[in-house]
């Protein structure tokens, strides 16, 4: 055997052991993320709350990544990959667990913003260590299977907290996710291997404010960053209130039966795994647009008070979903290679304060003038979200 291919077979072999890896660490993410979302009505019972105000229990957990986001912006980029990511997992379980004692709402929500802050060194840095650790060969298929894995943490956390908080409570709940991510990080911080393509970079405030401006403000870059966080929001929405709507007349489901709504994020999985396909018959910009028009054509079926064709609906726009998040990651991702953890940083920046604002917003939507209206609004924030990333697509194809 030469040297190319064990050279290869020793890369491939990194590269198996890192996806698997960043899957758990997608998946811890998003669990700890959205766990809380199933159990928004037994929040709302317990704390005497409306179903806007028990969706905090959501949006600050996403704040606070939002907070943590602009603080890893500035940190990124002088701690290996490995490091940064290892401590946000650990410490991050640490909050989801101490938040399940919670005697009051308002320390609840805090826990969760701080879940949410420490998360974000693992977030923001993770397709960063994708991009530099990985061959270029296999770096599309791993990026696509982290993304998976937010799908499939995504789903896990909200069907396992769902389900133990229909057999049990909601806290017993919360533990089981908290020490179940702890076991993922401490998996993740035993067998992936080091920021070996990593170089601390020790930057002046001064140029890392000017330069991160010019990444914040850059006008190819705006309408993606923008694009992620209305995409999210809507996304968010819709599973936060969708248990509010099928406990009530005409569906009167039970409430144990509502964790079954997540295993739509199967679908999830579907899309990130199938972007790498799509963009070899089309260009991501294209595929952006129509899985834009395709998601609020979707959000119309939920107007129709049969189960059947809600799941459809939810299905479609949660395919859609990834697909676009995939896309959006990956240009701004390869905008700038030398700022990718900046860049980066920047559109989850977005997108989650895109969560957090909407996830809130259109649950007094919800609560004023009720379901019809509540997704009237929602395809009207995917329509914007289509003119905004037409007018993108000019601007870039102009230049």
């Amino acid at each position: 055997m030469n040297k190319a291919v064990i050279f290869e077979n020793k890369e491939n072999r990194k590269d198996t052991i890192i996806s698997a890896c960043v899957f758990l660490s997608g998946f811890s993410c998003f669990a700890q993320l959205y766990y809380f979302q199933p159990l928004l009505p037994d929040l709302a019972r317990e704390f005497a709350l409306s179903a806007s105000q028990s969706s905090l229990a959501v949006s600050f957990s996403t704040l606070g990544m939002v907070f943590g986001l602009i603080a890893t912006m500035f940190i990124a980029d002088r701690i290996p990959r490995k490091t940064l990511i290892s401590i946000g997992l650990l410490a991050s379980s640490v909050f989801s667990v101490a938040a399940s004692f919670s005697p009051v709402f308002w320390l609840l929500i805090l826990l969760s913003a701080a879940k949410g802050f420490l998360l974000a060194g693992a977030t923001s840095v993770s397709m960063a260590y994708i991009g530099e650790e990985v061959s270029d060969r296999n770096k599309a298929r791993i990026m696509a299977l982290y993304i998976a894995g937010n799908a499939l943490g995504g789903m896990g956390g909200r069907f396992i907290s769902s389900w133990i908080g229909a057999v049990s409570d909601w806290r017993i709940a919360s533990v089981s996710i908290g020490l179940l991510c702890a076991v993922f990080a401490l998996l993740f911080l035993i067998f992936s291997p080091k920021s070996t393509h990593f170089t601390p970079k020790k930057e002046s405030l001064h140029t890392l404010v000017v330069a991160n401006l010019q990444l914040i403000t850059s006008k190819s870059l705006v309408p993606f960053y923008l694009t992620g966080g209305l995409i999210l929001g809507v996304f968010v929405s819709l599973y936060n209130y969708m248990g509010f709507y099928l406990i009530k007349e005409p569906f009167n489901l039970p409430e144990y039966s509502i964790h079954y709504i997540y295993l739509m994020y199967i679908f999830g999985m579907f899309g990130s795994i199938a972007t790498v396909r799509l963009t070899r018959r089309r260009t991501p910009f294209c595929i952006l647009k129509t899985m834009l028009l395709i998601s609020a054509g979707s959000i119309l079926l939920l107007y129709v008070a049969h189960f059947l064709l809600i799941a459809i609906g939810l299905a479609i726009f949660t395919f859609n979903f990834f697909v676009v998040h995939v896309l959006c990651n990956r240009i701004v991702s390869d905008y700038d290679l030398s700022k990718r953890s900046v860049t980066i940083s920047i559109y989850l920046l977005t997108y989650y304060l895109g969560s957090s604002l909407l996830g809130w917003a259109t649950g007094i939507l919800l609560d004023i003038f009720g379901w019809r209206y509540f997704l009237a609004g929602l395809i009207g924030i995917v329509l914007l979200n289509y003119t905004i990333v037409t007018l993108g697509i000019k601007r870039i194809e102009k230049k």
